[in-house]
Parts: C-alpha cells; structure tokens; sequence
C-alpha cells in the first residue's frame, strides 16, 4: 500500500506547486480543535497574500480535494468572460 500514499503525495504537491504558479500560499497546519466546533481546511488573505490553510491531521485525499476545488474555483474565476 505504500506506493499508493506517494501517488497522493505526489498529487499533493503537484496542486500545491499549482497554487504558487496562481500566487496562493499554501500551509498545511494543525489546525486547533476544542470541544463543541470541527475545524477544517480553508482560505482566507493575510496582508494581500491569498492563503490556502491544510489540515494536516486530515487524510491527504481530503487534503487533495479541498486544495483541487479551491483552485479549480480561482481558475474559473480568473477566465475572461466573453
């Protein structure tokens, strides 16, 4: 099974890679959990600079998802409409 995991890996950083071509920061975080609320991966901007944030605890095909959604988002909308 362990080629399967770097076939993810590889994917991973492929769209991460991706995103730094679309000027996005990703970080891949473990991101606080308390009592009452899930976290999970999101995007925000810090001082201009668009940030994608990964859960690291997550399972990396989650991880891939998010960050092929989040991005297949920003391409969409950076395409000249007619």
């Amino acid at each position: 099974m362990p080629p399967a995991k770097n076939k993810y890996e590889a994917r991973l950083q492929e769209l991460i890679l991706e995103a730094k071509r679309l000027d996005i920061e990703v970080r891949s975080e473990k991101l606080l959990r308390e009592a009452g609320y899930r976290t999970k991966s999101g995007s925000c901007r810090v001082k201009g600079q668009q940030v994608i944030l990964l859960d690291r605890d997550t399972r990396v095909s989650e991880q891939i998802e998010f960050l092929a959604g989040e991005l297949a988002a920003r391409q969409g909308n950076s395409q000249p409409s007619d």
